[in-house]
């Protein structure tokens, strides 16, 4: 008898892409939100909507000219909801071949998005790689 287990096709769940904009805090809101610091697991941003988003120490980010911040279209927090659900109806035939049920429990942005925060620095912009935090990072 022939095994085939190792000749089936991984089966991968495409994650979307997700722009945020990071806006420092200007006094009008908590002091905890629109806010940057670094602890032992990197660069956190705290943003407005209260959400909050870590770059590894070992992460990517890129240094870009300003003239380029108009080609990112923002996904406001209050959207993410909806981001969220279309991508749980657009991969639920996947996550049924791939472990049997539609798994409606996953609510981990980072296993759903690939996200960027960008931020306007002297005339330029950074665009980092960042993840969801408090939820499990994968990759």
């Amino acid at each position: 008898m022939i095994s085939l287990d190792g000749l089936a096709q991984e089966i991968v769940i495409p994650k979307d892409t997700v722009y945020v904009m990071y806006v420092p805090n200007d006094g009008s809101v908590s002091e905890y939100r629109g806010k940057k610091f670094r602890n032992n697991y990197g660069l956190n941003f705290n943003l407005y909507e209260g959400e909050g988003l870590i770059f590894p120490d070992q992460g990517y980010s890129d240094t870009l000219d300003l003239r380029y911040l108009k080609d990112y279209d923002f996904t406001k927090m209050k959207d993410l909801e909806g981001l969220v659900k279309t991508w749980q109806n657009k991969t639920k035939p996947l996550l049924i071949k791939k472990y049997g049920i539609p798994y409606p429990n996953t609510t981990n942005k980072n296993n759903m998005f690939v996200t960027y925060l960008i931020e306007e620095f002297n005339n330029c912009i950074i665009k980092y790689r960042v993840y969801w935090r408090n939820q499990e990072i994968q990759e």
